[in-house]
């Protein structure tokens, strides 16, 4: 639901009671017997109804126009000055329509003169000449005999006349009239100051016309204001004596705003499940904030606009309070509703149980929360204040501690509200730029490296906001040079135990994968050493205590180990590498230490890097080599330990046969990564059975791709057809 931000058209659809002010004033105005000219004003602020009003008054006379006589029918012209632009453009635009409208009127005496008496005083105004419609008939004799006649009259001055006998003789005209000229101007208020002039200007000159109205819709302090940047603060006289009978528009009373606010919300939560609605919330959401918000109707429709907008999409993972309460926020207070989107560590218990509640870290975060409650917007502080501890009941802590509350993670979590870590994101799903971690977020995140559980488990919460990838990007650079040197063990042990968590990321030209970014951090850190001992103690106390990653370390010593190979463009000097030759032998072994224990927890198998892991203990693995060949034929007898051997060697050709749906011819070399570790024919045995089996059809698509290129590679000769893999 949309709703367009549109005045009423008509007595339907008034819920203001405007009806009855708008009908008197169209009979008034129509009943208006003398011929002399009277400008009425219709004052009011922005928002309350006086485009509106117009409408409404309009649709009155047009009623009572339809009983009058024809030769008294009014003409009526309803001139928009916002479609406008330029002093002329504006000038030359309301009297091509008010030329318009008086050719349109069948009754109207005298009406060539009159057109062509106006037309010739707009030629004054504009210096632009007569258009050829509206210049004045000859007869042929006279286009013969007298051709330079034809262009006497192309401009105002061409006539004989000066500006003052053309007003007079039209002027006269009108006057012998008996329908009324009804100038209606609205949105002037929306001008710049010299086009608002302008307005006046027209008004002025035409303004003492007989049988003329004008019906003028204004703010008048704005325009007040414009008057007096013009003409050196004589606004308010200029105004006086240009309008003859203001009106004063009333601002909305509180209860009708109320009423059409309801109205308009029954459409939004009308698809809601009555148990999703809490009333006793919504009501203190309402009364305390939602309230006071809306002066006009224009506020409301905003408001509903914001709300409705993406409402549909999310409205069975969200609060519906919640997320009108932020709509709320959005839609008042924009640069409010981004700095609580900035700062989700500040708003939701994603840092708490990390790092003791102090005193000073209270007071930190209060500064914090006070500077973004306070940004400049349409709701004050004090009760944007009371609507944001509604909503994150940490705040509590640091606005009301000494008031006893109860909050629950868990059942937060359970009702969707935007308090919760997990739900969070979702409120913002509009306006979050992907990864955005501000300085403030940022700051807050590094400040936990004195706890090195701590600073993990907020590692593992960017991961899972997927903000993993840009606080690595910002870390990598002078971010580490904000890191303590006393606890860089304590980050240096994060990362290596949270690493195997985070996205692979993009491997280019222009840009590092996840795995080389940890690399470039953990080697900035351990560099901020000159001592090469104690860079290795560091690392080797990140690698023995790691239980949740693997590959992380394992490739952050085979780029170690590239500074040592004179064949790598990689190879630096002894004194130059991180670590000394027999500090790397050490730290190879110990990955091989930490990879059997995968083995033991039968966790290697299943970890989506087991080839790399494979090729590490092959390697580094000594005595233990010959256990890695056993393990790969161990593996292998299990089904799910041969499919998952198999899609981690042929992984580049089961990604390339997804993307491009064609084999390739150079896929054969893949091979050898399954050769490496086992005879080729003992695996066929096992791929073929697999492959045969009437479960083959329920594997998931990459896993009998894995088998099928295999099986088609090997040649292998199988009594079910091998499909085609392409070329």
């Amino acid at each position: 639901m949309f709703d367009a931000d549109r005045p009423i058209l008509n007595s339907e659809q008034d819920r203001l009671n405007r009806t009855t002010f708008a009908k008197y004033l169209a009979r008034c105005i129509l009943d208006h017997k003398s011929t002399e000219s009277l400008v009425v004003g219709l004052y009011g602020g922005w928002g309350v109804g006086k485009t509106s009003v117009i409408n409404l008054t309009l649709q009155e006379m047009r009623y009572a126009a339809s009983n009058m006589f024809d030769d008294e029918m009014p003409i009526i012209l309803n001139f928009s000055p916002w479609s406008y632009s330029g002093q002329n453009q504006l000038i030359y635009s309301f009297f091509r329509r008010l030329s318009a409208e008086l050719r349109r009127a069948p009754f109207l005496k005298n009406s060539e003169k009159i057109i062509h008496l106006l037309e010739l005083y707009v030629s004054f105004f504009t210096q632009k000449p007569v258009p050829k419609p509206f210049r004045p008939s000859h007869s042929v004799l006279t286009k013969i005999f007298k051709p330079k006649l034809k262009l006497q009259e192309s401009y105002g001055w061409e006539s004989g006349r000066d500006l003052t006998q053309v007003k007079a003789e039209l002027n006269e005209l009108l006057s012998q009239q008996k329908q009324k000229i009804i100038i209606i101007i609205d949105n002037i208020s929306r001008l710049d100051d010299p086009e608002i002039n302008q307005i006046f200007q027209i008004v002025k000159s035409m303004g003492d016309y007989s049988n003329t109205v004008y019906l003028l819709a204004l703010d008048k302090e704005q325009v007040i204001s414009a008057m007096n940047r013009i003409h050196s603060d004589d606004g308010v006289k200029y105004l006086e004596k240009v309008v003859q009978l203001p009106f004063e528009i009333p601002s909305i009373s509180q209860q009708d705003l109320e009423s059409i606010f309801f109205e308009k919300m029954k459409r939004i939560i009308a698809c809601l499940p009555e148990d999703s609605w809490d009333k006793g919330y919504w009501a203190d959401i309402y009364y305390s904030t939602i309230k006071n918000l809306f002066g006009t109707c224009r506020d409301i429709t905003r408001y509903i606009n914001t709300a409705s907008f993406g409402f549909s999409r999310v409205k069975d993972i969200v609060n519906p309070v919640d997320f009108l309460a932020i709509s709320a926020i959005y839609n008042f207070s924009p640069q409010v509703y981004y700095g609580i989107r900035d700062n989700k560590d500040l708003f939701t218990d994603v840092m708490d149980g990390v790092f003791d509640y102090t005193p000073e870290k209270i007071e930190e975060d209060k500064a914090r929360c006070n500077e973004i409650l306070m940004r400049p917007g349409r709701i004050p502080y004090d009760m944007l204040l009371q609507l944001t501890i509604r909503l994150f009941p940490r705040l509590r802590c640091m606005y009301k501690a000494n008031i006893p509350f109860y909050h629950s993670e868990s059942i937060a979590r359970k009702n969707r509200r935007i308090c919760s870590p997990d739900i969070f994101d979702i409120y913002f799903r509009l306006s979050m730029p992907t990864g955005y971690i501000p300085e403030q977020e940022m700051n807050a995140i590094l400040s936990l490296t004195p706890d090195e559980n701590g600073f993990a488990l907020a590692l593992m919460r960017l991961n899972h906001d997927e903000k993993i990838p840009k606080f690595l990007d910002l870390l990598d650079g002078a971010a580490t040079t904000k890191i303590s040197s006393q606890y860089i063990a304590n980050v240096v042990a994060a990362l290596i135990d949270c690493g195997d968590f985070f996205p692979e990321g993009e491997d280019s030209l222009l840009s590092f994968n996840t795995a080389m970014r940890v690399h470039r951090i953990l080697h900035q850190l351990l560099r901020r050493f000159e001592i090469r001992d104690h860079r290795f103690h560091i690392l080797r106390e990140a690698i023995l205590k790691s239980t949740n990653s693997i590959y992380t370390l394992v490739n952050e010593i085979t780029i170690q180990n590239q500074e040592h190979i004179e064949t790598e463009d990689t190879y630096l000097p002894i004194d130059e590498r991180d670590f000394s030759p027999e500090q790397l032998e050490t730290l190879q072994k110990l990955a091989v230490t930490k990879i059997l224990s995968w083995v033991e927890t039968n966790r290697l198998s299943e970890h989506p890097k087991l080839l790399q892991l494979l090729y590490a203990w092959k390697k580094w693995g000594g005595s233990t080599t010959t256990e890695c060949s056993q393990y790969v034929a161990q593996l292998i007898q299990d089904d799910k330990g041969l499919i998952n051997f198999l899609c981690a060697a042929l992984k580049d050709p089961v990604d390339q046969a997804i993307a491009k749906l064609e084999k390739n011819s150079d896929w054969e070399i893949y091979l050898e990564n399954i050769s490496a570790f086992i005879p080729l024919k003992t695996v066929e045995k096992r791929a073929i059975t697999v492959f045969e089996d009437d479960s083959f059809e329920k594997l998931r698509e990459r896993e009998q791709l894995a088998i099928l290129i295999f099986l088609d590679l090997t040649k292998a000769e199988t009594t079910k057809v091998i499909p085609k893999t392409g070329g």
